[in-house]
């Protein structure tokens, strides 16, 4: 079985190895996901859901409050996903900023296809075959992000702490 393309090492960092064509499509999403932020698309519904449901009002005062912070917080995860694109070991705070990204962009694919919160398999128009393969595989992205950030020292084979490598 091939190791993971994303592992917690002993030192606490993790290591990334990504083939470069997923590589090149983060890249490319990440430029997309900025010029999404810097409109005001309905793609970014899920990006920033209204939190009174439909009172308009209390929605439009905390859009205007937390917005900013919102979006510094997206543009500096995309930042951070960038920067340390081609990186082979990131911290786990770089990894958390991968995280928030991927999952953004996940959330925006998500939306352009009409997936909502349903576990129910989409209907996907033919056109639309080659946007929801990145979406699941986003998806799977998030989940060997996930996986390592969850585990501790302990958990690494060969810890005396947390067994043995046998």
């Amino acid at each position: 079985m091939p190791p993971q393309p994303i592992r917690r090492e002993p030192s606490g960092d993790f290591s990334i190895e990504l083939d470069p064509s997923v590589l090149d499509m983060l890249e490319h999403m990440c430029a997309e996901l900025e010029a999404l932020l810097e409109s005001d698309s309905p793609l970014l519904t899920r990006l920033f859901p209204p939190p009174y449901g439909d009172d308009e009002e209390r929605n439009e005062g905390y859009a205007a409050l937390a917005t900013p912070e919102l979006m510094d917080n997206r543009t500096a995860a995309i930042a951070t996903l960038r920067e340390t694109l081609r990186a082979t070991s990131l911290t786990a705070e770089e990894l958390m900023a991968w995280m928030r990204s991927i999952n953004d962009m996940r959330l925006v694919l998500g939306t352009l296809l009409g997936i909502d919160n349903d576990h129910a398999m989409p209907d996907i128009a033919e056109d639309m075959a080659d946007t929801y393969a990145v979406y699941e595989y986003l998806g799977y992205l998030l989940e060997v992000i996930v996986v390592p950030l969850n585990s501790t020292i302990e958990d690494l084979p060969g810890d005396d702490v947390g067994g043995s490598a046998n």
